[in-house]
Formats: C-alpha cells, structure tokens, sequence
C-alpha cells in the first residue's frame, strides 16, 4: 500500500496569499512515517511547493486571473468552480492508495474524490479541556467512515472532562451577567465562509442583540492579542471591554450567558459547560457537500498507533510497535495547543493612591507588544490598559509615562483617549518623540472594579512601512511608567 501525506496546499503562498509552512507539513509526515511504518506500508509526502516556493500555485493564479491576495486565497480554498482546476497540479496523488491529509481544503477533498481517490482529511479537534488532545478525521470511503466512527469518542468522556474542570478551576469574581465574543486568529482558513474571509464587524448589530443589554466581554486569541478585528469590534460596540480571564473560568462562571464567535472551537466546547453559544459564521471547511466527504469523527491518542491504523487499513503490523511518545498535538509546532495548566483566573495587582509602576505588562490587555527595558509599545490602533480602582472608592488620576513613534514631522500621532463609564476624554496629537505625561481623571468607583482606559491611534505606523528597518508592528506610544494619584 502506498500512502500520501499532503498539508493544506492552499496556505502558499500566491504574492499576499499566507505562506506556506513547511514545518506542518514536515511533522505531518514524519510523524506518519513512524507510526506507519511497523505496517509496512509506504509512505511519500506531497507538496505543493517546487524548489522551496509556491511556484505552481502562482502559475495556477496567473493562468485563471485569481486575485493574488487574501481574497484570491480564499476563493481558491473552497469555491466550487475551481475544484477540477487545481487537480492537474496534483496528479501525483492519483497514484496512491490513499492520501492523508492535514486541515485538507474543501477543493482539495471536491478534487480528489471527483479522480476517485480515497482520503483521509486530519486536523485537531475543537474539545481542547480534557487531560489530552484529540484529532478529528473523516474520509470519502464509505469503509473507512465507518471504521471511524466506530473509533470515535463518547461525548459522556468529554462531559466527564467538562465536570473535572470545573471542580478544580479557580473560579473569577461575581459581577453582573455578561456574555463572551472569542476572538480569532486573523486570516485563519477556519474563517472562510462563502469562499471570502470573514471579519467580526459586520456582526456588531447581532452581537448587540445577543447581548440584550448586558455587558459584552471581548477575549482576544492567546496567539492574537491586537487582532485589529477585535478593535473595530471594540469601538463599535460601546458596552464591550476586554478581558484576559481564561476562557474556561468565564465559561464556569454562573454571570456568564452566552458565548458568541465567529467559527472559534469554543462554540463547540460550550455545550459541555451549559453555555447557549453562537457561531455567526459557517466555515466552509466544515460544509462540504453531502456525499463527497463523511461528517468529522473524534479520536482520542490511539490515532498515534500502528494498531490502530492497522486496523483501520487491514494491514497487519509487521514489526513491533516502540512505544508511542503520545499524542503530539498539545504541545504542537512550538506552541501550546489547549488548556494550560494550571487552570487559573487572571487576576491584576490593584495600585494604592501614590504608587507608580514600571511593570506595566500585567495592565495592557489588548493591542501591546512585549515588555523592553524602558517600556511597552503599543502595536496597532487600539491600545487598552485595565486598572483596578483606587482602593479608597474614590476619584482618582491615572498618570501615563510615554512616548510617542514619530519618525518625523509628517507622522505625528493623533490620540483618542477614552475609558469606561466616562466615554471620551480627551484627543491629543503628539509632535515629537519626546516623553511625556498624559493625565487620565477616573471616576470613583467601588473597590475592586476594574477601570479600561482605550487609547485610539489611527496614525499608528511601522518603520518597516516607513523604510526605516524590518519593524513591522505598528507602532503609536510607548508607555514607560503608570501612578495612580
């Protein structure tokens, strides 16, 4: 038996298409290749790229007129016409027994089982709570559907994993009912929807009625802490405020209503915490036509098994099996995929009248990059530091220590301060990169609270931009000191 092992092939990159990466598709192969091996069945992995670039795809793009940026990404990911025109490029596959594939896309699952071509489509699973990961599989042989859904997790263990997290997770302060939007990754295949990538803001409305007058929490991706999605979000909802509390607390917590996102795997993992969720968008990698491919089946760590695949395969394992190093996907292409342990609320250090910090990470919630020596940068449009209120209940001025990104006289920076009740507080524009101090009056409020203050920055710019070197955050201030007085 020969078998494939291909990666989504519609992340290289054509010109502002993302690029392709070649690390996933080496660990989906390599990590093939042993377990299949004891089975003795051949193992080839296929890509899309020529010579390190993605010079098929490009080819392809040039030929059909698709447009080469995200937009034509998305439209050769999923839409219907251009199926039987990316097959030619991958008739290498039709050779094999079967192809397995990581996070296939839906034209390349239409294309393959158009050629008749058994398939395997691998990716990992929504539920991320439990003491593992699982993956999730599906084919378009009605055999090995079958064979896996037989192999598929009982929802009962995964509510027996809900039940565990919620005994053992430190539980987050009462406050007024509220409900949750998850953030995404920006341009994440799981955000194409109707062949176009989807953005959060034309939701604003829905979210609202959602609400239904509660206070909307907006929780960023650990790995998308400045999704500028989320900023526009932001402003166009005047009752949200951001929060970096875990997403499992907040699921626990009883003031929490609902949970809403996009496509985000915390729709899915609601249900086990008894929270009513909405998915705003279908992606459309989890919609392809009836008949073409089976519904996705959970699998627990002996999808990692030469038995296993032996089983699911009928080929008998040849030479015995070392022992499986477990499920690779928690700690999955250098990052943490999942829950992380231990399961904790976030809590902030609250300042006394008087006391000045130069620790201003643990503050800056949203749209900052990562602590220098003398301070943090903001990175994006939207900067927001929260503040736990003064701890008398009475007014008080936060004092902001920065300084600003100007390269030069035409980039000035245009400020907008604002902070939650109060609304607007004040427009500033700063000329010079000189340090400054910037003055924000809070209101009183009770001990405990926690005051957001949002700094707009449209004139945000970066100096790769500028041409000045490879930074390509998009600088605005950069706050070196905070005192509450």
């Amino acid at each position: 038996m020969r078998i494939a092992t291909i990666h989504d092939i519609f992340r290289s990159s054509v010109l502002g298409m993302p690029e392709a990466d070649p690390v996933i598709g080496h660990w989906f192969y390599n990590r093939f290749l042993q377990i299949l091996r004891p089975l003795r069945v051949e193992v080839e992995r296929v890509s899309i790229l020529a010579d390190g670039g993605p010079t098929l795809l490009e080819d392809l793009a040039a030929r059909h007129g698709w447009p080469r940026d995200k937009s034509g990404w998305a439209h050769v990911f999923s839409h219907p016409d251009v199926s039987n025109l990316i097959m030619p490029t991958l008739a290498r596959l039709r050779a094999f027994d079967l192809v397995l594939g990581f996070e296939m896309p839906p034209n390349l699952i239409r294309g393959l089982h158009a050629h008749g071509q058994r398939l395997i489509d691998i990716s990992i699973d929504p539920i991320r709570f439990c003491e593992d990961l699982f993956l999730r599989m599906r084919s378009n042989d009605p055999v090995l559907q079958t064979l896996l859904a037989e192999q598929s997790v009982p929802s009962k263990q995964i509510a027996a994993g809900a039940a565990d997290l919620r005994a053992r997770i430190q539980p987050l302060p009462a406050q007024p009912e509220a409900i949750v939007f998850a953030g995404q990754v920006p341009d994440d295949s799981s955000l194409i929807a109707g062949s176009r990538i989807q953005s959060a803001t034309p939701f604003a409305h829905r979210l609202n009625e959602i609400a239904a007058g509660r206070q909307i929490l907006l929780k960023p991706h650990p790995y998308a802490p400045g999704n500028p999605d989320l900023a526009t979000l932001h402003r166009a909802l005047p009752r949200s405020r951001f929060t970096r509390d875990n997403i499992y607390a907040l699921m626990t917590a009883p003031w929490l209503g609902a949970v809403v996102t996009l496509s985000s795997s915390v729709a899915t993992e609601a249900m086990y915490f008894d929270k009513p969720a909405s998915r705003l968008i279908d992606p459309d990698v989890e919609f392809v036509e009836p008949g073409v491919v089976g519904p996705f089946q959970r699998i627990d760590g002996r999808a990692s098994s030469a038995p296993f695949w032996g089983d699911l395969l009928n080929q008998a394992v040849q030479t015995p099996s070392l022992p499986s190093p477990g499920l690779p996907v928690r700690r999955l292409f250098g990052a943490n995929w999942g829950l992380p342990s231990p399961a904790t609320a976030t809590a902030l250090s609250p300042l006394s009248r008087g006391e000045a910090t130069t620790n201003i990470q643990p503050y800056c919630v949203f749209g900052w990059s990562g602590t220098e020596p003398d301070g943090v940068w903001s990175d994006g449009i939207l900067a927001v530091l929260q503040v736990p209120a003064c701890n008398d209940g009475t007014a008080s001025t936060l004092v902001l220590t920065l300084s600003a990104f100007v390269p030069d006289a035409d980039h000035p920076q245009e400020l907008v301060i604002s902070s939650q009740p109060v609304g607007l507080t004040e427009k500033m524009v700063l000329a010079t990169a000189e340090t400054c101090e910037l003055q924000i009056a809070l209101p009183p409020a009770t001990a405990g609270s926690i005051v957001e203050i949002s700094i707009g920055m449209d004139t945000a710019i970066s100096p790769k931009t500028l041409g000045i070197n490879s930074d390509e955050r998009r600088l605005g201030i950069k706050l070196h000191r905070m005192e509450l007085i």
